[in-house]
């Protein structure tokens, strides 16, 4: 009895262990959370941003179909990439949200949100699609479900891993979505995503790989912070970011491209509210 008392202490711990390896993916590192279940916390956090039009005034993208238009241009461009590791299995999709907010962000599984305040204060359409690549890399890394991973509880791991009750990832995407800048991602997370944007923005063959590079130098040019900046609250920077994407750049050949002035400008006037 005594030795059964002591394999069955033991059993969250192999729980665990056997849970690591199992979901450590050889490209994108420790996640406890598995592929689908990413697409149903992003899914959750979709929905509870589209039920709260006072918060979340998501522009409609029938009345709006040009602006929409614009933008998944730009993302299907960006999917050419051979970079991505998870381009099959998740769904990649545009929401532009109506309000004057200086932020982006993405949840799990490929949902990616603008604000236009961020969209009318970039200047090219290259720093528009750098965000984008950067917030596409933090999907396909899989960086805020690691987060999760490292932040929740052993128990909370082992239910996941040996039960099929989905009410505990609702309760986590309600919570994500409720306080999005709560999440922070860690320096690697930052580095790793400025680094795929470059990757992914380098094989359209038509931006300018360095368009993230733009608009942290328009942030850092007009004195933003994490304070002033929603954008900085959830992805923090330090003085050696701008060094590091140089750095992968020309480890990549310096490679040129457009920035797209003159249509981003006319996108702006033009076609958003």
């Amino acid at each position: 009895m005594g030795r059964n008392k002591y394999l069955l202490n033991l059993l969250p711990v192999f729980l665990l262990f056997s849970g690591i390896f199992s979901s450590c993916d050889k490209e994108t590192g420790l996640n406890f959370f598995s592929l689908e279940q990413d697409r149903e916390i992003g899914e959750t956090m979709d929905s509870i941003i589209r039920a709260d039009p006072l918060e979340y005034p998501v522009l409609d993208p029938v009345a709006y179909a040009s602006a929409y238009t614009y933008m998944n241009q730009m993302m299907q461009r960006l999917l050419q990439s051979d970079a991505f590791v998870h381009k099959d299995d998740f769904t990649y999709s545009i929401t532009i949200i109506n309000k004057d907010v200086m932020n982006a962000f993405a949840v799990p599984g490929g949902k990616i949100y603008f604000y236009t305040g961020l969209m009318k204060y970039l200047d090219n359409e290259a720093n528009l699609a750098g965000v984008m690549a950067h917030e596409m890399a933090h999907v396909d890394r899989r960086h805020s479900s690691q987060q999760l991973s490292y932040a929740m509880g052993v128990d909370m791991v082992i239910s996941l891993l040996i039960g099929d009750d989905k009410s505990q990832l609702v309760q986590y995407a309600g919570d994500l979505a409720g306080g999005l800048a709560s999440l922070q991602f860690s320096r690697k997370d930052e580095y790793e995503a400025d680094e795929f944007s470059i990757r992914f923005m380098d094989d359209t063959d038509y931006y300018h790989p360095k368009g993230i590079s733009g608009f942290f130098e328009k942030l850092k040019q007009d004195g933003h912070t994490g304070l002033t900046f929603e954008f900085l609250s959830t992805h923090p920077s330090d003085d050696n970011r701008l060094a590091h994407i140089d750095e992968i750049w020309i480890g990549l050949g310096s490679p040129e491209g457009g920035y797209f002035t003159t249509e981003y400008e006319n996108f702006k006037n033009n076609i958003l509210p």
